[in-house]
């Protein structure tokens, strides 16, 4: 009854167990709402109710009136809402599908503060291996509690440890009265704390007992991985009410999914040794990728990708200290560089493999994985002379490609007779390079032939080949100290085993030009040296002008005087034209300048040398002979000169007057007549027509004349 309470004491409480109450083990009877009438009903049906406290004592109640009202607060309490819900309870997924090594939740609603039992179904026969444990119940979340792991809730029966505690005893619905526990997955090794048991908690983490809170809800999270059986899981929420209400459960479908893996390698996928090579892709299998490569006399089930002798390092199967291990970031993306500067492969195609766990290519059955395709080549180094011909005192460069981007750069020897220079020029990201020989350095070097040898450390990315003490600046014949050429010991070999001293650079007993050279060549050639190199050569000469022959000019003429030259292009030169009569003069006599002067630059050439062209306008020179020179603005000593006439022009030539056609009428020839032989007379002066005629052709002359 919840009528006739008897408050005796000034903190009363009802349905509690403060030890003052009346009642068996001072337990003060309950409101049972899940009393049942005569008829078997429930007493309280499901619904919303209003509980007051009314003060009945010495008739308060019915006499302690406020205007014929009850006083609230005084003989009866403010009301109470109580809800009551009926035994039903409903299970609800965040999502059907998951992809495993994600977590997905269910809901479950039912009535406020009492508990119930969460487990999935039928998985007894999954054993906690790899790619066979079901999905788990997230530890440490609030109202969900487990069965321990061991200890004395557990009761050994023969070979097998059963849990005692109430989750794991609970007989379920339409299960013969087995326990949860044997209707869950609990492993192989659930005696022992192996891995396995570890991993689902013997069984334990399978299922759990959750209380609800005061709004009748609990949300109850689940964890997959990459053991996750991908497959369909029905989880079931349940609770014995007993009584006429009997079992109470709900069910939801999850289906969990293999996820995948891929890789990418960024570039062209062609690379040379020594370079960092980008691998990238996504993971949504595990929280690890592993990694591991395939390819020409390596090992079948891989070799170990981060290993610098990846051909004598195979991986195994399991032990991710083997493989590559690179942590998956939490948008599902992974990233690694793979520097190969001293990587023992040979050039090749060679296939990288990115999978969800430690496994090689004999056991990829089970495992998400992506390959991706490169191909390694071996570097290499080219190079060209800015020119083939350098005049003293101009810059030289040398340019060219060293692939595989050598940390240390490339080695650049310089040698010549009496002469050798040493030095190191950094790459750029592209493979590029670029050294400059300064005017300087060639200003004082001997007219002769420079041999150039450029050296790429490759692989190991030390220069094998080196010279002790180094040469910093040019070393030539007045140097007292010496300086020798050494070949370093091969990498491997004992640390007494020291260098080894090839040939003397500088000093006594030294080799010189084209000498030095080959015996560099032959060092690096050797098969103890996994350097390479390039060669090339360039001459330096005195500087030279040579201007080509102009010829006889017409005063009024343009025309262009062109030279070659061993300047460097971009050299500017002053070209000087001036009237070889021009001269110092009397102050009677005067003193006009005739000629030209500008400067031009040097242009690229053909045959080893260079060209210049400088433009002359004639139209103010006077007819007289003329000296050309060319000579170096900041080498004084580069000059050249040559003379040419220019002549007065010639009078313009009068264009002929077209001559009318005269139209001849033929002539008539008369009959003979008989002649009579005229008296001889004496010869007269032409006539008037005779001299007409005479006069005319006259005109005709003059106007010939004329017109010439």
């Amino acid at each position: 009854s919840i009528t006739q309470q008897n408050v005796n004491l000034p903190s009363w409480f009802w349905g509690t167990s403060d030890g003052n109450q009346p009642g068996a083990g001072n337990y003060a009877p309950n409101w049972s709402t899940g009393a049942v009438d005569s008829t078997g009903q429930n007493a309280y049906p499901a619904g919303v109710y209003t509980v007051i406290a009314q003060s009945r004592l010495n008739g308060m109640y019915d006499n302690y009136l406020n205007g014929g009202a009850t006083y609230t607060g005084a003989t009866v309490s403010q009301p109470a809402m109580v809800t009551i819900t009926s035994n039903t309870v409903s299970l609800s997924a965040n999502v059907d599908s998951v992809v495993r090594s994600k977590p997905f939740s269910v809901t479950i609603t039912g009535k406020p503060g009492v508990t119930y039992h969460l487990f999935i179904k039928g998985t007894s026969s999954m054993d906690g291996t790899y790619d066979n444990q079901p999905p788990i119940i997230t530890a440490n979340q609030a109202g969900v509690a487990f069965d321990p792991l061991t200890g004395p809730d557990f009761t050994q029966i023969g070979s097998v440890a059963y849990p005692n505690a109430v989750n794991g005893n609970y007989s379920y619905q339409n299960g013969g009265g087995k326990s949860l526990w044997s209707y869950v997955a609990h492993g192989s090794d659930y005696l022992t704390a192996g891995p396995i048991s570890a991993a689902i908690g013997n069984g334990t983490f399978i299922y759990a007992n959750v209380t609800l809170d005061q709004t009748g809800t609990r949300t109850v999270q689940f964890s997959t991985t990459n053991w996750t059986k991908a497959q369909q899981y029905t989880i079931r929420v349940e609770q014995n009410f007993g009584g006429a209400t009997g079992f109470k459960s709900d069910e939801v479908i999850v289906q969990v999914q293999k996820g995948a893996v891929t890789i990418v390698a960024a570039g062209s996928q062609s690379y040379y040794l020594g370079e960092e090579i980008q691998f990238s892709g996504t993971d949504t299998e595990s929280n690890d990728v592993y990694l591991f490569i395939t390819g020409p006399n390596l090992p079948t089930i891989g070799g170990q990708i981060q290993s610098l002798d990846p051909r004598n390092a195979k991986v195994a199967d399991g032990d991710g200290t083997t493989f590559q291990d690179v942590a998956v970031n939490g948008d599902n993306t992974w990233s690694w560089q793979w520097g190969t500067s001293s990587v023992a492969l040979d050039a090749g195609t060679y296939t990288v493999y990115a999978v969800s766990q430690p496994y090689g290519t004999d056991d990829l059955n089970d495992v998400a994985y992506g390959t991706v395709s490169i191909i390694i080549k071996k570097p290499f180094v080219s190079a060209t002379a800015s020119q083939s011909t350098v005049a003293q005192g101009d810059p030289v460069y040398v340019t060219g490609t060293a692939q595989g981007q050598p940390s240390l750069g490339v080695q650049i020897w310089i040698l010549g007779k009496n002469f050798a220079m040493i030095t190191t020029e950094a790459v750029n990201s592209d493979s590029s390079f670029s050294y400059e020989l300064k005017g300087t350095d060639t200003l004082n070097m001997y007219a002769g032939q420079y041999f150039v040898v450029v050296q790429h450390p490759m692989q190991n990315g030390v220069f094998d080949v080196y010279a002790s003490p180094a040469l910093a600046s040019p070393s030539t014949a007045t140097d007292t100290t010496s300086s020798y050429v050494w070949t370093a010991a091969p990498s491997g070999t004992a640390s007494a085993i020291g260098p080894t001293q090839d040939f003397a650079l500088t000093g006594a007993g030294s080799l010189q030009g084209s000498d030095a050279a080959e015996a560099l060549v032959q060092a690096i050639n050797s098969p103890n040296v996994d350097d390479t190199y390039t060669k090339l050569q360039f001459l330096v000469e005195t500087p030279v002008i040579t201007i080509n022959p102009v010829g006889d000019q017409a005063v009024g003429n343009k025309f262009t005087i062109t030279a070659t030259t061993n300047l460097a292009v971009g050299d500017n030169v002053l070209f000087t034209v001036y009237s070889s009569s021009f001269q110092p003069t009397d102050k009677t006599q005067s003193g006009e300048f005739s000629g030209a002067s500008g400067t031009v630059a040097v242009t690229q050439g053909t045959n080893g040398l260079n060209a210049l062209s400088f433009d002359v306008d004639a139209s103010t020179f006077k007819p007289d002979e003329y000296l050309v020179t060319a000579q170096e603005v900041l080498q004084p000593q580069a000059t050249g000169t040559a003379l040419f006439n220019v002549l007065q022009a010639a009078p313009p030539t009068a264009t002929p007057t077209p001559v009318a056609t005269v139209t001849t009428v033929p002539t008539m020839v008369a009959t003979p007549m008989p002649t009579t032989v005229a008296p001889t007379k004496t010869p007269t002066q032409p006539g008037f027509g005779a001299l007409v005629a005479l006069i005319g052709l006259g005109a005709v002359a003059l106007l010939v004349v004329r017109r010439h």
